[in-house]
């Protein structure tokens, strides 16, 4: 991998993303197809990983694009080859299987991956699940000190799975990751019918079904009034993934997305009587 010496040090070409977290069934892979569909709205190349040998989900979604890799013996070796394909993709997601926390950061740490980043304008983002359990928390904890300032930071909250985060609210930690710059992104909830009524077609399927599948692929057989959910859900969820571009994917992509929060200021900064001609009032 070499330095694009055609770009200033602030231009981010290439991301690596990748969830540090202990615990499983936090919803890491669903947020991972979601961000997944979202770029390819976006128009934003992408290559991913799966190393959660118990669920693939992510593999079994995306089994074109995602490559599943069984952790050996040495899984670092394995993550360390991942780093090395960052050039080849403008994202490169990651979605390891819970308790790998401590395997990726010595993957890191053994090939100093923030400054080979610097060298090939790539940079890392880590997402961060906070629950209130004391040891994710201390784990969290020494991920941030670990890394510190040398990655972007993303703090997802799933309410679904994730129904109080009071350890982490107003906490040291989570002023340390605001002075970072973390940004926030919470998962908006789908209806469990819904879910439900999704995890019955992928039963039907025998593998994973993306949302986009599910909306446009008429052999899954949506039921109509689970896609209007879906579609709405989806798009909820790409405006809250267009506030925080710039922390997932490279500079001249996330450039040329507007924030979603933008277009609802603007419209709710409207006077109530915008409409009414008052004229028309004695």
């Amino acid at each position: 991998m070499k330095p694009n010496e055609n770009t200033t040090t602030s231009d981010i070409l290439h991301r690596l993303v990748v969830p540090i977290q202990t615990r499983g069934n936090l919803g890491k892979s669903t947020e991972a197809i979601a961000r997944c569909e979202w770029m390819n709205q976006r128009g934003v190349a992408w290559k991913g990983y799966d190393l959660d040998a118990f669920n693939r989900t992510l593999s079994t979604t995306y089994a074109e694009t995602v490559r599943f890799i069984e952790p050996g013996t040495e899984p670092e070796g394995e993550l360390i080859k991942i780093f090395r394909q960052m050039t080849k993709a403008e994202v490169t997601l990651v979605d390891p299987s819970a308790h790998m926390n401590k395997t990726i950061l010595r993957a890191i740490q053994m090939v100093r991956l923030p400054e080979l980043c610097a060298d090939i304008s790539a940079r890392v983002t880590v997402l961060v699940y906070p629950i209130d359990e004391v040891s994710d928390m201390d784990d969290i904890a020494q991920t941030v000190e670990t890394l510190a300032d040398s990655v972007d930071w993303v703090i997802v909250r799933n309410p679904v799975k994730i129904p109080t985060a009071k350890f982490f609210q107003g906490s040291e930690l989570e002023a340390e990751l605001l002075s970072y710059g973390a940004k926030r992104l919470e998962i908006p909830a789908l209806l469990s019918d819904t879910r439900n009524h999704l995890r019955s077609r992928e039963i039907q399927l025998g593998r994973g079904l993306s949302p986009a599948e599910a909306l446009t692929n008429k052999a899954v057989a949506l039921d109509i009034a689970h896609r209007i959910v879906l579609e709405q859900w989806l798009s909820d969820l790409f405006g809250r993934l267009d506030d925080i571009a710039g922390q997932l994917i490279p500079t001249a992509k996330a450039t040329g997305i507007k924030p979603a929060t933008a277009a609802v200021k603007s419209r709710t900064t409207q006077r109530r009587t915008s409409g009414i001609n008052l004229e028309n009032i004695a």
